[in-house]
Formats: C-alpha cells, sequence, structure tokens
C-alpha cells in the first residue's frame, strides 16, 4: 500500500523545469480487474498580467485517473511540495469527491505528511489517519 503512495509521489514530479506550481499531484488506480492506471494533475493555464495560475478542475489527478479506473477501483493520492519534496495533505477536493462516489471507489489512500497517510472510504464517508 505504502508502494503504490510512493509510486503516486515519483509520478507527480514533473517532467520539465518550467512547471513551477508550489505542489505537484499524482495518483495511481487499481481497477477491479487489478490493472494499474496513473494519471498527474494536468495542464495550467499561467497569467502573466496578473501573476496567477489557474488549474482547471478537470485535470486534476483523480478526474483524470477516474477516465481510465472505471467503478469499483482502488485510489492512491500524494502530493509532493516544490520547496523541498516532501509529502502533505492530498485529500480529494470536493468535485473529486463527488466524481469519485459516482465511480463506486471502495477506498482512497492519500498522503497527509512524511509519516502519515489517510484512508477515505467514500461509501462510509469516514476517514481513518494511519502512522507509517
Amino acid at each position: 500500500m505504502l508502494d503504490f503512495l510512493l509510486e503516486a509521489a515519483d509520478l507527480a514530479l514533473p517532467t520539465n523545469k518550467y512547471d513551477l506550481r508550489s505542489f505537484w499531484l499524482g495518483a495511481v488506480g487499481i481497477r477491479r480487474d487489478g490493472a494499474t492506471v496513473y494519471a498527474r494533475n494536468g495542464a495550467v493555464s499561467f497569467s502573466s498580467s496578473v501573476q496567477m495560475i489557474n488549474v482547471n478542475v478537470n485535470s486534476h489527478a483523480e478526474t483524470r485517473l477516474l477516465r481510465k479506473l472505471g467503478k469499483d477501483g482502488v485510489i492512491f493520492v500524494s502530493r509532493v511540495l516544490r520547496k523541498d519534496r516532501s509529502l502533505a495533505m492530498a485529500r480529494p477536493c470536493p468535485d473529486c469527491q463527488q466524481k469519485i462516489r459516482a465511480h463506486r471507489v471502495k477506498k482512497v489512500y492519500y498522503t497527509i505528511n512524511d509519516s502519515q497517510y489517510g484512508v477515505w472510504f467514500p461509501r462510509e464517508d469516514k476517514d481513518r489517519v494511519y502512522t507509517v
């Protein structure tokens, strides 16, 4: 299980030096048939006139992963901070939570920090936190 969270963290890292977001998000999913699928946060638009980054909710790692995952899968989500490459809170946002419920995902494992992770059970809407 921790291996999948670390794999999601590796996947989250940018592929070029121009991605200057303050964090990166990666997601790994295990489909009902046992296949592994992957996604990371997608494209962002940058407005230099107002120094603002806009992220489309449809480019969230979880949303991108759900397109490949199908119903009844398990998701692992990791957030990596740019400043020191440490792990941070990666619990899905409310929009992603709604989509996750619609896909009947069984469990969502997410990083909290370098020594803790959480498990969200969408069908029960309960969380549990564990220390590594």
